[in-house]
Parts: C-alpha cells; sequence; structure tokens
C-alpha cells in the first residue's frame, strides 16, 4: 500500500517548521532581540555620562573675566594706516595709527618696529614686550609661554618701565616675573578681542622673520 501523503501525520513536521518560522519572523530572535536591548543601555549609559562629564568640566572650568586685574584700558585710539615713522605718546604703544602691514607673528629676539606692531594689534594680537636686560632663564620662561600660541608676539624692547609688558588693542599690563599667570590670562581674554578694529584680518601676511 503506498503511503498518504495528504495523511495529517505526514504534514505536520512541515507545518511546525513553517510554523516556528513565521514566528521567528513576527517576533525576533530572543536572543537577538536581548543583544539589541544590551547595546541600547550600553548607548544611552555612554550618552548620559558624556553630558555628566560635559556638565562637570563646564562647572569647573574657570570663567575668564571681563578685564584682567589691573589692567590699564586705552579707549578711542585711532585705527589709521599712515607711512612713515610714527611719534606714539605710549611706549610700547597699545594702538592707534599703524603701518599698513602688521609685524608677523612669533618670537623675535630683536627690537622690530613700533608701527608694524600696532598694526599686529589691530588685528588681535597679544604683544608681549620685555627689558633687553632680563635674565635669560626669564627670557625663555617667556618664550615657553608664547611658544605655540597662535596671535601673539614676542620682543625685546628698549626702555620699558617693568621688566615686562603684555599689551592688546587699547590694554596693557605691567608685570615684573615672568611666571605670573596674568600673562596666560591677559592672553585668554584679549587675544583676538572684538575691540581690535581689524580683528577678522590675521598677522600670518606681513613683515619680519620670527625666530625659530
Amino acid at each position: 500500500m503506498s503511503a498518504n501523503l495528504d495523511s495529517p501525520s505526514s504534514a505536520t513536521p512541515l507545518a511546525q517548521s513553517s510554523g516556528a518560522q513565521a514566528h521567528r519572523r513576527q517576533h525576533g530572535n530572543p536572543a537577538v532581540a536581548r543583544r539589541n536591548k544590551i547595546l541600547v543601555v550600553v548607548v544611552l549609559t555612554s550618552l548620559l555620562l558624556f553630558a555628566t562629564l560635559n556638565v562637570w568640566l563646564a562647572v569647573r572650568r574657570p570663567t575668564l573675566p571681563d578685564e584682567v586685574e589691573g589692567v590699564v584700558q586705552y579707549n578711542n585710539l585711532t585705527n589709521e594706516v599712515v607711512t612713515g615713522p610714527i611719534d606714539y605718546d605710549l611706549h610700547p604703544p597699545a594702538g592707534g595709527p599703524h603701518a599698513e602691514l602688521p609685524q608677523l607673528c612669533g618670537l623675535y629676539r630683536v627690537q622690530v618696529a613700533d608701527e608694524n606692531l600696532v598694526a599686529s594689534l589691530a588685528t588681535g594680537v597679544v604683544w608681549i614686550a620685555y627689558q633687553p636686560t632680563l635674565a635669560e632663564d626669564d627670557v625663555e620662561a617667556l618664550r615657553e609661554a608664547a611658544q605655540g600660541e597662535l596671535d601673539v608676539i614676542l620682543t625685546p624692547y628698549e626702555g620699558l618701565e617693568a621688566p615686562i609688558v603684555v599689551t592688546a588693542w587699547g590694554r596693557q599690563l605691567t608685570i615684573d616675573d615672568p611666571l605670573d599667570d596674568h600673562i596666560a590670562t591677559f592672553i585668554a581674554v584679549y587675544r583676538n578681542h572684538e575691540r581690535a578694529p581689524l580683528v577678522d584680518e590675521t598677522c600670518a601676511r606681513g613683515v619680519g622673520l620670527p625666530a625659530p
């Protein structure tokens, strides 16, 4: 007698297999679902930790002052391009008329022209000037403070009343100690400040040959 292909017993395995596959397609593989849940939890936890860390760092980050303690302000400075030498009332000058080309940013071992340095100040540069008689160790400390800082110029300067004078457009601070934290604060507060009349320009195009 031939087997009855249409009998319920012969159709049951195929029906069960098809039903299980349909169930898995409908409800998903439980193991995969568990992995997906774990992945979601890990991602959400990482995002929460990242957000918490950012908030913690923001709270701990010191707030920069609007003005640095002890700074002298010079307001209503003119911004004129002139040719030839300029007789500045302040030495080193903190702004005013200047040459067309700024001094290239960087470190200098010799004094450079005020007219070009004021042109650099107009672009938002911070200028660190020091007495030529300053001890070499102190000069090296200033070089380390300025090295790698964008839009900073370091030069010796004859006739300074203080060992170090830090200048931005319209702002100037005298400093005795090259390790004084006020130098870094001055750079952070006043570099590329909106007060500088040509802040959208750069000192990367100008005159001079900074020391390596």
